[in-house]
């Protein structure tokens, strides 16, 4: 069997490969499972009628089947194929009133509520105010309208907040109900006039009874009056039991002559005890199954055919509204969403709608009388109301409109209401909307679906006609401004010009005449270096702080490298070195001054033709100097720098030799170009390790990696640098090359090995990336550093700096951020004869160079340490005298004050 579009036919297909699935089981052997005959399960996948519910779960739970998700569909097919029951002619009222409230009309078919309503009426007969709490579909307004205005005999009158405009209406009677008092929450925009209403309620002389929803008990208590009111004489309406439902259920059947099958009864009560809110579920079950009566009696049959109390308003308003036209589904989606007001922390609830706000069209007429006549809205003769709030909860398909675009909802609901105000104001254009407001409002009309009323249509054309208006008027007023505009920018550009100028005249002569006077003052200073020191000081750092160049700032640097240029360190150890706890050696930041020669030359303890060509400590903090002097090498331990013992001799001629940082390895070169590895972790007795005899011309310098000495650099006397791995001194082995064709004499390697520098006699230096490949270098950068000969190099322990030696007496720190754009942090001029190596101390700015005689010295960087150095050797500032002196026609401010 083909199953085609049917839904009932793609249903019955269905059933028939969930049988398939489960193992093929003949209608024979799934009966036995499912407890029916095999007729019944064949009829049920035949496709020419929908099975009952029952047939299909026990059909579905044989085959091991998805339950909830069957009987979910069950109930769709239902709602498609089953027709909706009409009502027999002359067959009499309803005994079950379906989602609409009983009414005081309907008091003769309400039942279950006779407890409550005596306890109600006591409560009335001993307070003025009365409030009924209950959830939505409790059955408060059936209470109130078909429970209690019966029973009454006075005066009593039954209204809501939106009935009566918000205000407290007519208050001449015994009592006064007010049903859904919420709305006073929900759809009174004005604070205002909601207070106004409940203190007329509060102080009114005639009883009062409210029935308001249990959501609502906080907003209630954010009014103290109303909460003393309430405190003593508030009805909470909670579910009915079992015994109230089974009144529900049973009595207005036996008044209209019906019977109700125990089985339903007991399902019904089932279904429903202990359910908030599903009394109007029920009812509305209860009236559809009414409809699909046997003759006179109601059959479970015929409620589960209805969808029962979980779907059976979803069934109806899904039946309802897919038989509608398409136009139609589109107005009916409208007229649902104007007709419902969006929680806000509280449930959607219902709303009343004036009928004026719906357009007067047939097709809208055609949509509210089926879904009136489906009881699914309740028709007045002006408003238009959902029947009840459980169709907003029940209904999926209306559940997702309100939860899809909730901010487009809102949008609406400010538009009706500011249509409305524009239209109640004879269309006052000062109610229009404008800016913002707008342009939020054309967007929502613009979407897919969207549809307004004739009045909001008016309102939004009127807003635009309006706005388009006040923009071209803008415009006029814009244009004639820019004339106008543009005429002062001509006058203000001729004056701002002729200011610009005199002000940038008066700038650049400033700056030409601080600069001319700092460059004076700086060569005053540099002639009282020798006879007044501390005038000398104070002069070079105000001449810096008059006008801040660079060769002013390299000339302090420079000053206080002078300042301290006999100041040498009481150690040896080079600057950062640890010992094999990690804890730091003393280092070059403790100065002594000059005259205490013992710690000021080193070589003068050795032997004075020897010159010291290296230092290193060992992890037993034990330090160790090399001297190489033809014809002599020899191993020193220095570490009691006064009486400096000989460690070991060597017996052949070197031309160079060098401890690793460490002075855990000694390269030695002999002959031009015979290069030895020696294990020196014993320098008394060092052990050769290896031999590089690779090197075809005379090794001019070799230098070891700043870590450990991992990294040998050696250079010919061609300028070809040559990188060895000697970790293993054993098995050295080469590991990249450079030759670019320049002279080099030095060369300096980064910590993590990435970067090369080399420079020679032309005092350029170049940086090279070893990282892609060390054998083919990529040249990042040239410096044009020195004037003369560069002679040593040394990097920052991150790389991010290098410091360089030259003979041309200057010390240089240069920034590489970039290295490929470098930049020069200072230079500092001084003695540098003599000096083989250099290196950064443990400040990022401050560097120390070894020098061939034994000593160390500082390089400070830091320019405002380096000030604050001088400010606090030079002593007093200058007097007003002296800065009148040598900066006439400035104003006194003195450095160091």
């Amino acid at each position: 069997m083909d199953a085609g579009d049917s839904p009932l036919l793609k249903f019955a297909a269905d059933l028939r490969s969930l049988r398939d699935k489960a193992g093929g089981y003949s209608y024979r052997q799934l009966g036995a499972r499912a407890h029916y005959s095999a007729t019944t399960l064949s009829d049920a996948a035949g496709g020419r009628k929908l099975p009952t519910l029952a047939v299909t779960l026990a059909y579905v739970r044989a085959c091991e089947g998805d339950v909830a998700e069957w009987e979910d569909r069950w109930h769709r097919v239902a709602a498609e194929v089953l027709p909706t029951p009409q009502p027999a002619a002359g067959e009499g009222h309803p005994p079950y009133a379906g989602l609409a409230a009983y009414g005081t009309e309907d008091a003769e078919w309400f039942f279950g509520r006779e407890h409550v309503l005596e306890d109600l009426e006591s409560r009335i007969a001993t307070r003025r105010f009365v409030a009924v709490f209950g959830a939505s579909g409790a059955g408060k307004s059936s209470l109130l309208r078909a429970g209690l205005v019966p029973r009454r005999t006075d005066r009593t009158t039954v209204t809501t907040p939106s009935q009566c405009d918000f205000t407290a209406g007519d208050l001449d009677h015994d009592l006064l109900i007010v049903d859904q008092f919420e709305e006073i929450f929900t759809l009174c925009p004005d604070p205002d006039q909601r207070e106004s209403f409940i203190d007329a309620l509060l102080t009114a002389e005639c009883q009062v009874v409210v029935g308001v929803r249990a959501d609502f008990y906080g907003h209630c208590a954010q009014y103290p009056d109303l909460v003393k009111a309430i405190t003593d004489g508030q009805l909470l309406l909670g579910p009915m039991g079992p015994e109230e439902l089974r009144q529900v259920i049973m009595q207005p059947a036996i008044k209209a002559n019906c019977t109700v099958e125990t089985a339903l009864v007991s399902r019904l009560i089932a279904d429903a005890t202990g359910q908030a809110g599903v009394l109007p579920l029920l009812s509305h079950a209860l009236l559809e199954t009414w409809r699909r009566r046997r003759g006179t009696t109601l059959t479970l049959a015929g409620y589960e055919a209805a969808g029962g109390i979980q779907h059976a308003i979803a069934q109806t308003a899904e039946r309802t509204f897919t038989s509608l036209e398409r136009q139609q589904r589109v107005l009916a989606r409208q007229v649902f969403l104007r007709l419902t007001a969006l929680g806000d922390g509280t449930e959607d609830t219902k709303r009343r709608l004036p009928r004026a706000e719906l357009d007067h069209d047939v097709d809208v007429d055609v949509v509210l009388d089926r879904l009136a006549h489906a009881r699914l809205l309740t028709l007045d003769r002006d408003t238009v109301e959902i029947s009840h709030e459980a169709l907003i909860r029940s209904w999926p398909r209306l559940r997702n409109w309100l939860s899809t675009d909730r901010d487009g909802l809102r949008t609406m609901r400010r538009l009706t209401e500011a249509a409305a105000t524009w239209d109640a104001l004879d269309r006052d254009p000062d109610a229009l909307y404008r800016g913002s407001r707008l342009d939020t409002a054309l967007e929502w009309t613009s979407r897919d679906g969207v549809r307004t009323s004739v009045t909001e249509r008016d309102f939004l054309k009127a807003s635009q006609d309006a706005r388009d208006e006040e923009r071209k008027r803008d415009h006029r007023q814009t244009r004639r401004l820019r004339q106008l505009v543009a005429l002062l920018l001509v006058l203000l550009l001729f004056a701002g010009s002729a200011v610009v100028l005199a002000i940038r005249a008066q700038k650049q002569a400033a700056q030409e005449r601080n600069l001319s006077v700092a460059r004076l003052v700086a060569n005053e200073a540099q002639s009282k270096r020798a006879t007044d020191r501390r005038l000398a000081n104070h002069l070079i750092i105000a001449a810096y702080q008059l006008s801040r160049t660079d060769d002013l700032r390299d000339q302090v640097l420079s000053f206080h490298a002078a300042t301290s240029r006999d100041m040498v360190s009481r150690s040896v150890y080079p600057t950062g070195t640890t010992g094999p706890d990690g804890t730091a050696l003393p280092n070059a930041r403790v100065p002594f001054p000059a005259d205490d020669h013992v710690y000021k030359r080193l070589g003068g303890y050795l032997t004075p033709r020897n010159t010291v060509t290296s230092v290193a400590v060992t992890p037993g903090q034990q330090a160790f100097a090399t001297t190489a002097e033809s014809p002599d090498a020899r191993i020193w331990d220095i570490t009691d720098a006064r009486n400096p013992v000989l460690a070991h001799t060597f017996t052949e001629p070197l031309i160079h030799a060098v401890l690793s940082p460490n002075g855990q390895t000694l390269v030695t070169v002999e002959s031009p170009a015979l290069i030895r590895i020696w294990d020196a972790s014993n320098p008394y007795e060092p052990v050769l390790r290896s031999t590089i005899t690779r090197h075809d011309r005379a090794v001019n310098a070799i230098a070891f990696s700043p870590d450990k000495g991992d990294t040998l650099i050696t250079i010919d006397n061609q300028s070809t640098v040559r990188l060895f791995d000697i970790a293993d001194p054993s098995a050295p082995h080469q590991i990249g090359k450079l030759d670019d064709g320049q002279d080099v004499t030095t060369a300096a390697i980064t910590q993590d090995g990435s970067t090369l520098a080399v420079a020679g006699r032309s005092g350029t230096i170049r940086l090279w990336d070893l990282r892609a490949n060390p054998w083919d270098p990529t040249r990042l950068s040239t410096l044009d550093a020195h004037q003369d000969r560069v002679t040593t190099l040394g990097f920052r322990r991150d790389g991010t700096a290098l410091a360089s030696v030259g003979k041309d007496s200057t010390v240089r720190m240069w920034d590489l951020a970039s290295k490929q754009s470098p930049t020069q942090r200072g230079r500092i001029s001084g003695n540098t004869d003599n000096i083989y190596a250099v290196s950064f101390g443990d400040a990022p700015d401050w560097v120390t160079t070894a020098n061939s005689d034994g000593t160390t010295r500082s390089w400070e960087f830091n320019l405002d340490l380096a000030i604050a150095n001088m400010c606090e050797t030079a002593g007093q500032p200058l007097t007003p005298e002296e800065w009148r002196r040598n900066f006439n026609g400035i104003a006194y401010h003195p450095p160091c004050s």
